[in-house]
């Protein structure tokens, strides 16, 4: 245990989720002084489920698994493709209203990537948003304009017209472009934590494409004792594997 590891644990339990860590297991400990067990035991269950859900270890584990379906694919070496088509979800607005990547949005750089090593002559965007108070967000004309200053030409850009706002609906979109164009090898994009689900909604509408993971967050971690802290990165990669069982189950 160094200095700078019981400064960074110190300083995690200052933060929000850190701290409202710290307040369960001090309210559980007061309630078990008190005899209050009752109370005392779902305060600690409480706060140790908390740990669980913000805990790094677990975030990148339970990424990892969803990720182990999807072989890592060497950009240099991929393709060639006819299309490479990226889920939305990589970007977002910034304080000007200007389109940014987000913390997803390696999709968006992986995409261009491919067409600059020319692995593909198309890319292929789309997605709709909600959640910006401006109004309905293009993700699909998001990615677009983020390609352009990426370099990527407007004739190799193609964005998908009709509006998609879950997964399901972009699949969709994508299997009827390519009947439309009888394309044969097609990519798919997205975080590869994504992709599993993305690949069974493919598989239902008979769509073949081969997933390109992006944005790996399943990476093994050394311990140290500022990660036995809840906190944001944990709650974030915990949060979204989650978010991806539910949507399996769903079927959405």
């Amino acid at each position: 245990m160094t200095l700078f590891s019981i400064q960074k644990t110190l300083a995690l339990l200052l933060m929000p989720a850190g701290f409202c860590w710290l307040r369960l297991l001090g309210a559980g400990l007061v309630c078990f002084r008190r005899r209050q067990r009752t109370l005392a035991s779902f305060l600690l269950a409480l706060a140790l489920l908390y740990a669980c859900a913000g805990n790094v270890h677990l975030g990148a584990a339970l990424m990892a698994r969803l990720e182990s379906s999807i072989p890592p694919v060497d950009p240099a070496t991929a393709g060639p493709f006819e299309a490479v088509c990226v889920l939305g979800g990589g970007s977002y607005e910034d304080a000007l209203g200007r389109p940014e990547l987000n913390y997803s949005g390696d999709r968006i750089h992986l995409a261009a990537r491919l067409w600059h090593l020319g692995k593909t002559r198309l890319l292929v965007a789309s997605g709709m948003g909600r959640d910006s108070l401006r109004g309905v967000r293009n993700g699909g004309e998001e990615t677009r304009t983020l390609w352009l200053e990426l370099g990527i030409p407007a004739s190799a850009i193609l964005v998908v017209e009709e509006p998609c706002w879950i997964t399901r609906d972009e699949i969709a979109a994508y299997r009827r472009l390519q009947e439309r164009h009888g394309w044969k090898r097609m990519a798919l994009v997205s975080s590869a934590s994504h992709l599993p689900r993305a690949m069974t909604l493919a598989r239902q509408v008979g769509l073949e494409v081969l997933p390109v993971g992006a944005d790996w967050r399943g990476r093994p971690l050394a311990f140290q004792l500022q990660t036995l802290v809840p906190q944001a990165d944990g709650l974030l990669d915990v949060q979204r594997a989650c978010w991806e069982y539910l949507g399996r189950w769903i079927g959405r």
